[in-house]
């Protein structure tokens, strides 16, 4: 996933230069074994060492964290931590363990959850620490209890406790094996732990017989097959040499539910857009941006791309997340306004550069429509064509005019969203945009420390709208995630924030 794509080329590298692991045997055992067809494949069995969207999917399966989540993200119960308390100023939070082991058989103990969250906050190679800057310190007061203590009060943290990157690994393992060869044959704490690594081919997972929730996970393994090409996904789900595939062609979608398998899109937190950059001419002029915005027809572009099953997008971050502000319409495409706001601007005959990757069909069809699309209003978009990697280092280092994008959140709370995308100060720089808004970046420190309720909701609302207005990015339409399963398949969906949470729970019938 774009948000997660620049870690790629290194561990691509890594990946090739490394053995492939082969553990007891090749397949997991069982006729209950789910198999996963993937359009990219698993580079890293590390949580803190990866942002990229397969690595996340795997060891959100392998990894268990203090919280667990429901299926649709809403709610929050006790996993690895069967309670918690949040002390009076918000800075203080205290988790008692349950009697819990690793995949191994070594029981899970506060020194292991220290470990890991100081491992995941502090260690320099820890690709998303990021949202946890809270986080001061992490101590085991005894064998059970783990204390977090919070630099400010900071409301989001309880939700980030569920997250990929905090999964809990054993102390002692990672430091006999080291890192590098822990991403490669990792002791688990979750529902499932490995069996084989075939790079290139497929990671195999098998049922984790000391897994803390008693009588579970109902599968006897998950395989997860890496199969690029989109077609070729398809046809081993019609041959059942697959139970599901992700990444499913929207024009395909349609007819596989027809034809008896289930094909509903499943809401996502991810946002399609187009990232510009504010510290390159000519958007540093909110009037070009505005005229931009204005320029495209955003319903006829998520029409196109997404046949209908997106939706056109307003905030900067995507409806099912919490505090959205439903105040804000979809910006209505106005061709004589855009034409005037550029007149203002002294650039009647606009020009810009839109960097795209290349192969990647949606956005290829997307660039396309919006250069017809804004050429009615005199703006000319040259479109160029660049591998992946090219992209993400001119985005990073903004040699870049404007590029398609996208990204999703991992949890409901506002606050790592709009983080990631409007906060200035960040070491991301409004994901790269370079958009700063003083008051903006003050609101969110401000919101964060927030309880939940109506004051915390006005807050995000203004730091929405204001990014809506100096059009800090030009959000296209929020699509759906695009699961296709079997009809076997009960009681799995991939949750908003892009984790299959009730793999555990999820059986195969027939």
């Amino acid at each position: 996933m774009r948000r997660r794509q620049f870690l790629q080329s290194a561990a691509s590298i890594a990946a090739v230069s490394a053995t492939p692991v082969f553990m007891r045997r090749a397949r997991a055992q069982g006729k209950n074994v789910l198999r996963i067809g993937m359009e990219a494949e698993v580079l890293t069995l590390d949580p803190i060492k990866t942002v990229y969207g397969p690595d996340i999917i795997i060891q959100g399966i392998m990894f268990s964290r203090l919280m667990r989540s429901s299926g649709d993200r809403k709610q929050l119960f006790p996993g690895l931590a069967e309670s918690h308390q949040i002390s009076d100023d918000g800075k203080t939070y205290t988790f008692k363990l349950r009697e819990a082991k690793f995949s191994d058989g070594s029981p899970i103990t506060a020194e292991d959850v220290a470990f890991s969250y100081t491992r995941m906050r502090f260690q320099k190679d820890s690709a998303y620490a990021g949202p946890f800057t809270a986080l001061e310190k992490t101590e085991a007061a005894d064998g059970n209890t783990v204390v977090m203590h919070l630099n400010k009060t900071f409301t989001p943290f309880i939700q980030l406790v569920e997250i990929w990157n905090s999964g809990i690994v054993p102390k002692a393992i990672v430091q006999k094996l080291g890192d590098d060869q822990f991403a490669q044959t990792p002791v688990s704490s979750g529902p499932f732990r490995l069996v084989e690594w075939k790079k290139g081919d497929r990671v195999v997972l098998e049922k984790n017989p000391h897994y803390y929730r008693e009588g579970l996970p109902y599968l006897d393994g998950v395989e997860l097959i890496y199969v690029p090409d989109d077609n070729t996904r398809v046809s081993m789900l019609r041959a059942g040499e697959v139970d599901m595939i992700m990444a499913t062609p929207f024009q395909l979608i349609q007819q596989l539910g027809v034809d008896g398998f289930q094909a509903t899109p499943e809401p996502s937190s991810v946002i399609n857009e187009l990232l510009i950059n504010h510290a390159a001419e000519p958007f540093k002029d909110v009037r070009v941006r505005q005229a931009v915005s204005m320029g495209i027809d955003r319903k006829a572009i998520s029409d196109a791309v997404t046949l209908g099953m997106a939706q056109p997008a307003s905030s900067l971050m995507a409806p099912v997340l919490n505090y959205f502000n439903t105040d804000l319409p979809v910006p209505v495409r106005d061709i004589a306004k855009a034409k005037e706001l550029l007149a203002q601007a002294g650039k009647p005959n606009l020009s810009f550069d839109l960097v795209i990757s290349a192969g990647v069909a949606s956005d290829e069809r997307t660039a396309v429509l919006m250069q017809s699309q804004l050429a009615e209003a005199g703006v000319t978009v040259n479109i160029s064509k660049v591998d992946s990697t090219q992209e993400w280092n001119s985005l990073v280092d903004g040699s870049y005019q404007a590029t398609l994008n996208w990204w999703y959140n991992e949890t409901l709370d506002p606050d790592n969203a709009l983080r990631w995308a409007v906060w200035g100060i960040g070491e991301n720089k409004s994901y790269y945009t370079r958009y700063n808004n003083d008051k903006v970046n003050e609101l969110m420190e401000k919101a964060a420390s927030e309880p939940e309720g109506d004051g915390r909701k006005a807050l995000y609302y203004e730091i929405q709208k204001m990014a809506y207005e100096e059009v800090a990015q030009i959000g296209l339409f929020y699509p759906p995630f695009r699961n296709v399963y079997s009809p076997r398949v009960q009681g799995l969906r991939l949750n908003p924030g892009y984790q299959f949470s009730t793999m555990d729970e999820t059986k195969l019938v027939g």
